[in-house]
């Protein structure tokens, strides 16, 4: 059987999208793809098929149609991608997550992001060396989830500006409406947009408490306040696996210095890079114990930075590899 990665999942993460929310207006435009793609056992989508799934519908349902398909992540998704990025606590966790998944997933067509001030991004779509430039109805689609996304977890008063090809720009994005010049959105420059926001309110606030069990190795002679520090840092890191972490952050979120931290991991025999990449191992063991998702989406959701250091850092922390731990479990 073909080997499913994680550029795959993600494109049918989009196809599923897609279909899901033109099936409600325009069924007539699926007669390709007759059924959900079962993105968490097979993800084979050809990118061939998802451009040419985007081009029927921008030009039969037209372009606002396209630009609306993210408001249906508003309902909820099962899909972890989403759901991770739905879950995001500030518009720059997101977009760090949007940069991540586009690197861990080798895409060729992504999404160049600049923060002007800290309610307004600058986004520009673009194609990697040798890749084909990204399509108008593809930016016209992310567009529609980016903005979608960011209501989704608190944004308020979201307004994108759109270029147009005649040198000025229109508003495409106000009080939750599309406008565009004409059905196709014709004579605008989809490479590019600027979106602003009035206020944030986060949506989603993780638990600090920290519900799952977590396994750390802190030493019976540490103190209680090495002990304690240790427990909360790995619960803030358990909170978010896809947040890249830096020491520097996760001593402010518990309220004391760099140094002091730092010499709290030591005691405990432990140091920051050893302490995240173990919370990740023990993320990696608890999603593997469903059959459901693939492996490329586990070391993702479990924040490696790729599937060679996932596979890596597995073998190194328990012994075996990812693929032979799942067997295992399945074994009678």
């Amino acid at each position: 059987m073909r080997k499913t990665h994680i550029d795959d999942f993600a494109r049918a993460s989009i196809v599923n999208l897609v279909r899901r929310e033109i099936a409600k207006s325009h069924p007539e435009l699926l007669p390709g793809i007759p059924k959900p793609i079962d993105n968490l056992r097979n993800a084979s989508v050809p990118a061939g098929d998802k451009r040419d799934l985007l081009e029927r519908i921008l030009g039969e349902a037209g372009a606002a149609t396209l630009l609306a398909v993210g408001q249906g992540l508003r309902d909820g998704d099962f899909d972890p991608i989403w759901r991770a990025a739905a879950r995001a606590r500030n518009p720059q966790q997101l977009f760090h997550g949007w940069r991540r998944l586009e690197g861990y997933a080798h895409s060729t067509t992504r999404l160049d992001m600049v923060y002007l001030e800290e309610s307004q991004v600058d986004c520009r779509r673009y194609a990697v060396k040798g890749a084909d430039a990204p399509s108008p109805s593809e930016n016209l689609l992310i567009c529609g989830i980016v903005i979608a996304l960011l209501e989704i977890i608190g944004c308020r008063g979201v307004v994108c500006m759109m270029p147009q090809t005649n040198g000025r720009s229109m508003t495409l994005y106000e009080r939750g409406a599309f406008t565009l010049p004409d059905r196709l959105g014709a004579g605008l420059d989809t490479t590019a947009w600027a979106i602003h926001w009035s206020a944030f309110e986060p949506k989603y606030v993780a638990d600090n408490t920290n519900k799952r069990e977590i396994s750390i190795p802190v030493p019976a002679a540490c103190n209680s306040e090495t002990r304690r520090a240790v427990i909360q840092a790995a619960n803030y890191l358990s909170m978010d696996f896809l947040r890249q972490w830096k020491v520097g952050e996760l001593a402010r979120e518990l309220g004391m210095s760099q140094r002091s931290f730092q010499r709290r991991l030591r005691e405990a025999e432990l140091n920051f890079s050893s302490l995240v990449r173990g919370l990740r191992i023990q993320e990696a063991c608890r999603l593997l114990q469903g059959n459901d998702i693939s492996l490329a989406v586990i070391g993702f959701c479990a924040g490696f930075s790729d599937s060679a250091h996932f596979s890596r850092d597995f073998r190194a922390g328990t012994g075996t590899t990812p693929t032979a731990f799942r067997d295992a479990l399945d074994s009678p």
